[in-house]
């Protein structure tokens, strides 16, 4: 009777998740916003399948290596592309618009599937924590899945097809595995393990970030018994033992990369194991955008960045502020713990387990601080750790309620506010596309329309209307040269209106006058209104209550800048004077 009430609870949390992540899937209309997105499913629309397993293999032969089809620059994994480009061929959809709808549905379930792993992983430390000093609350793995199903990063990225939610669905697969390993000893969890961790790589080269805790988590035990080996033969053996578990966990991870991943190497033998050196120097190349002293566009916005602006954003807008706070109550509830353990030299697997989890997200947490980049989906790989903490918080604070069944309901109500405020963003037309519809119905045609590099100009082309203005551009993100402003001036004297689709250029320019004088001094007098264009309307989408009924609204619109403008920017639209 128990399991069948978990699996319900189970069920329900899964069902709410899948709504949150599939809500208003088409959120650009067509539109196609997301440039990463946009670029994946563009080259996806040119792949199609190969004849036989050798041509599939082949990297210069493939018709699924997106190299093949002239995309000179690709740092993403081919396993969430390939895969997007058989499902889609299944159920025929060779269409831009129902690629692209695919491949958010694939995104929005491999979210999903975290959700049970982050129940299986409690469900495991639970069953080994009884009769030891390091006692889970059975209630610790609803809270914890609920927590995760509700956390906004997960499922804003869910609405995106990029490879993140891949990434971080075989991380924490690769975890569990290397985790059941860890407590049962069966070889086939760190093949498993293996298997998942090669599948991460294919969808993301960050993947490397796991492999060191799961590499201890499978060689513990060993490490246990070369601490008791009391002689030179049992050390040996012990080593070994180490050295051939790892062996077993690479060795199914370069397999699994190799058939996921075949174009990430530079041959398509099995035994030679060069990566691409195509892909290592795009790699190279996406790291010089990193550089504070880099004038890559998307760059400029980490310029005179704290080091803890991208934890501030996890905080805030990742996680929001309840789900931090039961975090916070988790990690020090799990140090309280660890601590006392330690100090009676009582430790258990569990504990070593929570301490090396902690260790880990900590490092984690450093080595992005210490980055010039520090973009809040970098960080979407530790939210399923975040919830079991958070989870395990959460538990801790209400067994010490006297009436648990009023704060478990106002837990709830607050856990939800942000992510029901978040996904309102969803049922409504997308700002761009509102802005749009208020461009052709009001700007006589012919206008000259003024829009910048590096951002989606507007109109956006609708079917109901046709294109009937001219666009410009203007080079905002050029070194502040007198060659820039002679074009700037002159295309501004000859424009009508002058639009910004987001806050891409002037909310970075603005920030850093040292690099952009000229340009963050005009867009300081664009916004006091003090040029030759004033602003006649904005458009914006901001998470809300609204559509319950309920007046509040937040305004993220000063998050990170990848957090609004994909899915819900702020468009100002200025006229001449």
């Amino acid at each position: 009777m128990a399991k069948i009430k978990n699996g319900i609870l189970l069920l329900i949390i899964l069902v709410l998740a899948l709504c949150l992540r599939i809500a208003g899937i088409n959120w650009d209309q067509g539109q196609f916003l997301h440039p990463d997105e946009r670029f994946l499913n563009m080259t996806i629309q040119e792949l199609s399948l190969p004849s036989s397993f050798t041509e599939y293999l082949d990297q210069a032969q493939s018709p699924l290596n997106p190299r093949n089809f002239a995309r000179d620059f690709f740092v993403y994994g081919n396993f969430p592309v390939s895969l997007s480009r058989v499902v889609s061929t299944i159920l025929e959809k060779d269409g831009l618009e129902e690629i692209t709808i695919v491949g958010r549905a694939l995104s929005a379930i491999a979210d999903l599937l975290i959700i049970p792993l982050i129940f299986l992983t409690i469900l495991l430390l639970e069953k080994h924590s009884r009769d030891q000093q390091f006692a889970i609350h059975p209630h610790t793995k609803f809270w914890a899945s609920l927590i995760y199903a509700l956390m906004v990063l997960p499922i804003q990225q869910s609405h995106f097809f990029t490879t993140d939610t891949f990434l971080n669905l075989f991380i924490f697969t690769s975890f569990y595995f290397s985790l059941r390993y860890f407590f049962e000893k069966k070889f086939i969890n760190v093949i498993v393990a293996g298997i998942a961790w090669g599948l991460a790589l294919s969808s993301k080269i960050t993947a490397a970030f796991i492999l060191p805790l799961n590499l201890i988590l499978i060689s513990l035990n060993y490490f246990k018994h070369l601490k008791t080996a009391i002689n030179l033969k049992k050390i040996r053996k012990s080593i070994l033992l180490i050295a051939a578990t790892a062996a077993i966990f690479i060795l199914s991870a370069y397999l699994s990369t190799r058939l996921a991943a075949p174009y990430m190497f530079e041959n398509p033998s099995f035994w030679k194991i060069t990566p691409s050196t195509e892909f290592v120097n795009d790699l190279k190349e996406l790291s010089t955008y990193s550089d504070s002293e880099s004038w890559f566009p998307p760059g400029v916005q980490w310029l005179n960045r704290s080091a803890f602006f991208g934890i501030k954003n996890l905080i805030i807008f990742g996680l929001g502020l309840v789900i931090t706070i039961f975090a916070i109550v988790g990690t020090y509830f799990l140090i309280k713990k660890i601590s006392s353990l330690f100090k009676q030299k009582k430790w258990s697997k569990v504990s070593v387990v929570f301490a090396l989890s902690l260790l880990w997200l900590g490092a984690f947490l450093t080595y992005y601080a210490l980055q010039v980049v520090q973009t809040l989906r970098y960080y979407l790989i530790i939210y399923p750790f975040i919830a079991i903490i958070s989870g395990m918080g959460l538990s801790h604070f209400l067994r010490k309620r006297k009436k648990q069944a009023l704060w478990s309901s106002l837990a709830l109500v607050a856990l939800s506010v942000w992510p029901l405020m978040f996904i309102s963003i969803y049922f409504k037309p997308h700002s761009r596309v509102q802005a749009s519809e208020w461009i052709y119905q009001n700007i006589p045609t012919q206008s000259i329309i003024l829009f910048e590099y590096w951002d989606d100009p507007l109109p956006r082309p609708l079917a109901k209307y046709p294109q009937q203005y001219e666009l410009v551009q203007l080079p905002v993100f050029d070194h502040d040269s007198e060659e820039k402003w002679t074009e700037i001036n002159a295309n501004l004297a000859q424009a009508d209106y002058y639009i910004l689709s987001s806050n891409r250029a002037w909310g970075s320019i603005i920030r850093t006058p040292e690099k952009y004088p000229q340009m963050s001094h005009f867009y300081q007098e664009l916004m006091a209104n003090q040029t030759d264009y004033q602003l006649v309307t904005e458009f914006s989408s901001y998470p809300s209550l609204e559509y319950l009924g309920i007046n509040i609204t937040f305004n993220d619109s000063w998050a990170e800048e990848a957090f609004t403008v994909y899915d819900h920017p702020q468009v100002l639209i200025f006229k001449k004077r």
